[in-house]
């Protein structure tokens, strides 16, 4: 019994017959597949790159450089009419504050290049004139950067006013002929003279103390181009007063400094303490000095 073959019938046959074809068939296909790619590896051709391809994709796409500014890159940084305009002017001329006539008011610009002229409206620009600091309260621009500042706010008035930087020191625009070189000279010997002056009275040796602060030592030029710049909207370019505001000149250097302490302080001394407290609070005492110094050379009108 035990050595009796297994009997199959018709249908296992087929099966059977079948299921070795199919298996043979998957055989076959991986082998070919397995030749194929065995084929490929061998006949495919290697990308080979040169030293130089290789210094270029391991180069760095930038890379930053500190070192002196050539004068060529100096120039090219140089700012344009309408850059000046941006940075400084706008503020002011855009919103018209503390009476600024607005860059595109063509009536009010006509106005004053009619009554004033080119050159005192660049006299005013240059030197400061009412609540406008000199040169905007940025004295890093130049005379001409200045100069081409107007006139671009003049043009943006639709003003023919005629001036331009090639023919500006020959004729000023406005039918006047631009001032000598003798009375050029003789202006900023007169604006020496005054700032000496100013200094001089500034800075008079007094041996005053307010709160343990030598006002002797004060600067009022270094108050007056980085200081004060934060008062004039307030105060006026001449301590004058705009608007609400008081006017502060005609007090001491000693005034000036006693009230600067109490607002860097956080005392209360008036109506406007909200307002001041927060733009003393971080003065420092030589900051407070050189305003006393400065604010003490305004004459009170």
């Amino acid at each position: 019994m035990a050595n009796q073959p297994i009997k199959m019938d018709a249908g296992n046959k087929v099966l059977l017959f079948i299921s070795a074809i199919a298996l043979a068939g998957a055989v076959i296909f991986l082998v070919a597949q397995l030749v194929n790619w065995l084929g490929q590896m061998g006949t495919a051709e290697r990308t080979t790159i040169t030293e130089e391809q290789l210094t270029e994709r391991l180069t760095p796409a930038g890379r930053v450089e500190a070192g002196p500014v050539d004068a060529a890159d100096e120039e090219a940084a140089d700012l344009s009419p309408g850059d000046v305009y941006q940075n400084v002017c706008a503020a002011c001329h855009d919103t018209g504050a503390s009476g600024a006539p607005i860059v595109d008011d063509t009536d009010e610009w006509s106005s004053r290049f009619s009554d004033k002229g080119m050159d005192t409206l660049f006299d005013h620009s240059i030197n400061g004139f009412n609540a406008m600091p000199a040169k905007g309260g940025d004295p890093s621009l130049s005379d001409d950067e200045v100069r081409q500042a107007v006139a671009y706010m003049l043009d943006q008035a639709d003003v023919d006013h005629g001036w331009s930087p090639d023919n500006g020191a020959a004729e000023n625009g406005n039918g006047e002929e631009a001032a000598s070189e003798e009375e050029e000279a003789a202006a900023e010997e007169e604006a020496a003279a005054e700032e000496a002056a100013a200094e001089e009275a500034a800075t008079n040796g007094n041996g005053e103390t307010v709160n343990g602060i030598d006002l002797a030592a004060g600067d009022a030029t270094r108050a007056e181009n980085q200081l004060y710049g934060t008062c004039i909207a307030c105060h006026g370019a001449r301590g004058q007063g705009v608007g609400i505001f008081p006017a502060i000149a005609g007090n001491t250097a000693e005034f000036i400094a006693g009230r600067l302490v109490a607002y860097r302080a956080g005392e209360t001394v008036g109506d406007d303490t909200h307002l001041m407290a927060p733009n003393a609070r971080n003065l420092s005492d030589q900051d407070i000095a050189d305003l006393s110094a400065y604010i003490a050379t305004f004459d009170e009108s």
